[in-house]
């Protein structure tokens, strides 16, 4: 029989790079690169379509925008609003109060009057009232001869002092014309309530100096408008993203 010799050097186990590669080393690597190769290109592709966007510059572009209901907004305007007025509103004006006025003509009126003037009054005579007369008699001399008629003329100066109290109701029928003059400034008290329906009509301009929020209650037909010059920004998007808006 032929006995082997052994070599010691053939006894020794491979180390480093010269260790044999199982097949399941093998398999666990190469899904590792798989999997981070995966990875790797699922985040450069949501990268793009997440911050990458197409930009486009719009001129005179003719667009219909439509208006929903419930849309709340504000608005600020810096041109002038034009509009027209036309209108009858009905207005009562209460007036009281006290005004002077100046009258310079003179005054000349057609007066009939037809009343009863109560007098109530004494008057006073003081004067001498000349008495002349004739005064007839008839004078008897003696008791048994007839008697003689006698004429005899009286003149005399007769004192009179009486007051003679006057109290009646005097007809009054006038119809006569006058004039006059007023006061420089007469002063005529009003109060009084004027109901008015004066006519607005006329054109008018309103300026905007605040904002003004308001919320449409129904919507809004369709209403033609021009964008003159736009930019704009188109981010691309998968179904599962959202899109970003600008």
């Amino acid at each position: 029989m032929v006995a082997a010799s052994a070599d010691p050097s053939t006894l020794i186990t491979a180390r480093g790079w010269n260790r044999p590669v199982r097949p399941v080393a093998l398999l666990v690597v190469g899904s590792a690169v798989l999997l981070v190769w995966l990875m790797l290109t699922a985040l450069a592709v949501w990268y793009f379509y997440a911050f990458w966007e197409a930009r486009m510059t719009m001129y005179n572009q003719a667009v219909r925008l439509r208006l929903p209901a419930g849309m709340v907004s504000v608005v600020e305007v810096t041109s002038p609003l034009h509009s027209r007025l036309d209108m009858r509103p009905l207005v009562r004006m209460p007036i009281k109060q006290v005004i002077p006025a100046q009258i310079s003509d003179h005054l000349q009126a057609h007066v009939q009057m037809q009343t009863t003037l109560p007098v109530d009054t004494s008057v006073a005579v003081d004067q001498v009232v000349p008495v002349k007369t004739t005064l007839s008699m008839k004078v008897s001399l003696w008791s048994w001869l007839p008697s003689i008629p006698v004429t005899l003329p009286i003149t005399l100066d007769m004192p009179l002092r009486m007051t003679v109290p006057i109290k009646a109701d005097l007809p009054v029928n006038l119809d006569l014309e006058v004039s006059g003059e007023l006061p420089p400034v007469i002063n005529i008290p009003i109060d009084a309530t004027f109901t008015l329906r004066p006519r607005i009509k006329g054109a008018i301009e309103a300026r905007m100096v605040s904002q003004t929020a308001f919320s449409l209650v129904a919507p809004v037909e369709p209403f033609p408008m021009t964008i003159e010059r736009t930019d704009l920004r188109v981010p691309f998007q998968l179904t599962f993203l959202k899109q970003r808006t600008r």
